[in-house]
């Protein structure tokens, strides 16, 4: 009788032991599936990182190759052809540029039959009242200039014999300062000219919240460069109290992201000051006036 008392409470006292054990395994099981979750979502993290960090990388490369394209090639020339096409546009080389403008300068006439027209940006051909009163212009050339949308102005160069070469509408790689027009023996590159010898070397802004790119440029190659980046907070879309604290939060991300591209663009442009004209900035207006503006000024 009692041998059978002590079996059955060591029975029960192995089923406790044994509970217990179940417990502190499923506890285990519990915390490790934890923390394997948060190790998973830290994964996921890294690599979404990474690939933010690669992508923002190949941005600023792509960046550097399309501003390198733009200063090799400083002057668009559309060409108003004979054939039923209508025009050709072809993009120059600052070398081709030098060559093509010695060219058009060194054409002679026996007459004052070369006509050249410069238009300031936003300009037309209509606006030259006096031209169009006196110039009997091909129907082809006011057309293609019309729907040329330059951001500079347009410079054209028109033979009224059609003898020295076909008509060439230039879109310079700076705002043509004058707006005027003469027929004359010779084609009248001065203005063109100047605007290649003066802007020599620039520097390049393109300002975001969170990542601004800077860059100094020649007239054949990128010089030097710096891209600042900022963790700034996405855009908010809840109401209420927390998004107003939200956005605070994010303009002192955006403030600080602008001192600091600030202090990277006057470190870069500070070994160039004697040789920088001009500096083009675009991105985010508000960030631009913030942080550029008035240091801009005074380069």
């Amino acid at each position: 009788m009692f041998g059978g008392l002590f079996k059955r409470k060591e029975h029960e006292l192995q089923i406790e032991r044994l509970q217990t054990r179940i417990n502190e395994l499923e506890y285990e099981n519990k915390s490790l599936a934890e923390r394997l979750s948060k190790q998973t979502v830290r994964a996921k993290k890294a690599v979404s990182e990474k690939q933010e960090t690669d992508l923002a990388l190949k941005k600023a490369e792509n960046k550097i190759e399309a501003i390198e394209r733009e200063r090799k090639n400083p002057i668009q020339k559309e060409q108003s052809a004979a054939e039923p096409s209508g025009k050709k546009t072809i993009t120059l080389t600052n070398a081709r540029t030098s060559d093509l403008m010695f060219q058009i300068g060194s054409v002679r006439s026996r007459n004052e039959d070369l006509l050249t027209a410069y238009l300031r940006p936003d300009e037309t051909i209509s606006d030259l009242d006096e031209l169009e009163r006196t110039i009997d212009l091909d129907e082809t050339v006011k057309y293609a200039m019309a729907k040329i949308k330059s951001p500079t102005g347009m410079v054209l160069f028109y033979d009224m014999k059609r003898m020295a070469r076909d008509s060439l509408i230039l879109s310079p790689p700076f705002p043509i300062r004058e707006t005027n027009w003469k027929l004359d023996y010779s084609f009248d590159t001065r203005q063109v000219q100047e605007l290649l010898d003066f802007y020599r070397s620039i520097c390049v802004v393109v300002a975001h919240a969170g990542e601004t790119f800077i860059v100094v440029s020649d007239r054949e190659a990128v010089i030097d460069y710096k891209t600042v980046r900022s963790s700034v907070k996405e855009k908010h879309t809840k109401g209420g109290m927390s998004q107003r604290r939200f956005e605070r939060l994010r303009d002192e991300d955006i403030r600080h992201h602008g001192e600091k591209a600030r202090g990277a663009f006057e470190v870069l442009v500070g070994g160039y000051t004697n040789e920088l004209k001009l500096v083009v900035a675009s991105g985010e207006l508000s960030l631009i006036k913030e942080t550029f503006y008035k240091r801009v000024e005074k380069v």
